[in-house]
C-alpha cells in the first residue's frame, strides 16, 4: 500500500496508526460520492495550512462531534455518513481541530474513499 506520489515526503509519518474503527464525515447527499471525499490538497483549499494535513480527510470518531462541526460549517453538507475503516484503507490519527475527536484520515492511493460510508443522519 502506498500514498499518492504528489504528497509531501514522509506524509503521513511512519508511526501514524492504521485507519481502523468507526468514523463520521459530513456529506452533501444521501449517497456519499467521490466529491464528498476530496482533500484540501485536491481542491486547492487552505494553501497555507500544513501540507500533510491538507492531504488527509477530516473525520470524527463520534457522531456528536460530526454534528457539532456540521453546525459550525453547514456549507459542507447536511448529512452525516459513517464508515468502519480497516487497515487497508490507510492511516489515521487524532489531529487538532474544533472537535475533540477530529481525526485526519490519509487514504492509500487507489482506495475508494466513498465506498465504506453510508449516511446515518440528516441534519435539519
Amino acid at each position: 500500500m502506498a500514498f499518492p506520489k504528489d504528497w509531501p515526503f514522509g506524509c503521513p509519518s511512519a508511526d501514524t496508526p492504521d485507519a481502523v474503527g468507526d468514523v463520521f464525515r459530513i456529506a452533501k447527499a444521501n449517497s456519499v460520492s467521490a466529491g464528498d471525499m476530496r482533500s484540501h490538497h485536491e481542491t486547492g483549499k487552505l494553501p497555507r495550512a500544513d501540507p500533510c494535513l491538507r492531504c488527509g480527510l477530516s473525520v470524527f470518531r463520534v457522531l456528536e462531534d460530526a454534528l457539532n462541526q456540521q453546525k459550525l460549517l453547514p456549507k459542507l453538507g447536511n448529512r452525516i455518513a459513517k464508515a468502519l475503516l480497516e487497515a487497508a484503507f490507510g492511516k489515521a490519527c487524532l489531529t487538532k481541530g474544533q472537535q475533540p475527536t477530529h481525526t485526519t484520515w490519509w487514504p492509500y492511493e487507489g482506495v475508494d474513499r466513498a465506498a465504506p460510508f453510508i449516511v446515518v443522519q440528516e441534519v435539519a
